[in-house]
């Protein structure tokens, strides 16, 4: 049975992945920096590591044939302070340094090491713009693009020691518990359709399920390598989004409610401006043309359903 790694495990990707990696009977080793919080479970384990001391794992690494690195501080955990930018950037960069140092240092059996990155990559769009993000595209000017510069740059040594390295660039996550449908739904419950700022901004999302299936994809396919985006075939204008999930939810009986955007600078600041006011258009031929198949291209009735939003 061969074993994966996942570094940030415990968090909603990496805890639905790890489900479906079981499932596809792989063992799993997650690393975290409070091990016995968290019981072993069938094929599971939790083990110590800290980048920032960097602490580590080596057994678990001696017996790896894969590792998904998706280690990083949440970015709506908290206001953006210069303090807890700075978190954000470290957290990601200290866990890319940290596994390349050890797969450099420690002998290994590794095939494969498929870490995150984010469509932040590339900024926000502009008025100009005729077509989506391309995964060659140069990255923007904003804080999230040096964010996912530092991040790509801390894995992109280990190409260096012979290992198949991928990273993906995460869309907008659907998942009805956390991030963005988590608090569209706070309004949606009582039949409100929030249209956060001009409602024009572009959304490239992804379902969560779609996500975790395109991690394991890249597993099993060697040929998959470089850097991907991990979005749906159907990027829109968050508006449209919204409005589509509340016809589905309660046909013509719902009320838009607008949220200016002066309010969304005004309780999240730098964080309000980059991950709700900025869109960002984004295209996945390159990994529709290694023929991932997606179970949720589309936001259609199924997607919608599936999300259980309500």
């Amino acid at each position: 049975m061969e074993k994966v790694i996942i570094t940030g495990g415990t968090g909603a990707i990496g805890l639905h992945l790890a489900k479906l990696l079981v499932a596809n009977f792989y063992e799993v080793i997650i690393f975290t920096r409070d091990p016995k919080a968290h019981p072993t479970q069938h094929n599971v384990r939790y083990v110590d590591w800290n980048p920032k001391k960097q602490i580590i794992d080596i057994k678990s690494i001696q017996e790896a044939d894969y590792i998904i690195n998706l280690a990083g501080a949440n970015l709506n955990a908290a206001r953006w302070s210069k303090a807890y930018q700075q978190e954000i950037i470290s957290s990601r960069v200290e866990s890319g340094q940290l596994i390349y140092q050890t797969l450099k240092q420690i002998p290994n059996q590794v095939k494969a090491v498929i870490s995150a990155s984010a469509i932040g990559w590339y900024g926000a769009d502009d008025s100009y713009q005729k077509k989506p993000f391309e995964e060659g595209d140069p990255q923007g000017g904003d804080f999230l693009s040096w964010v996912c510069n530092l991040w790509e740059g801390s894995v992109k040594p280990i190409e260096t020691l012979g290992k198949r390295l991928v990273v993906f660039r995460f869309g907008v996550v659907l998942s009805k518990d956390q991030g963005l449908l988590k608090e569209i739904n706070q309004l949606l419950r009582f039949r409100l359709n929030p249209i956060l700022g001009s409602g024009k901004q572009m959304l490239s999302w992804i379902h969560m399920e779609d996500l975790a299936r395109m991690l394991l994809f890249a597993i099993q396919n060697n040929a998959v390598a470089g850097v991907y985006n991990a979005c749906s075939s159907e990027p829109m204008p968050i508006g449209q989004f919204t409005k589509r999930i509340a016809r589905r939810r309660y046909g013509i009986l719902y009320l838009p409610f607008p949220v200016p955007a002066f309010l969304i600078k005004l309780f999240l600041g730098k964080k309000g401006q980059e991950m709700v006011l900025n869109g960002t258009w984004v295209s996945n031929k390159k990994i529709l043309d290694e023929k991932f198949p997606f179970k949720y291209p589309t936001l259609d009735n199924n997607c919608i359903d599936n999300l259980h939003i309500g």
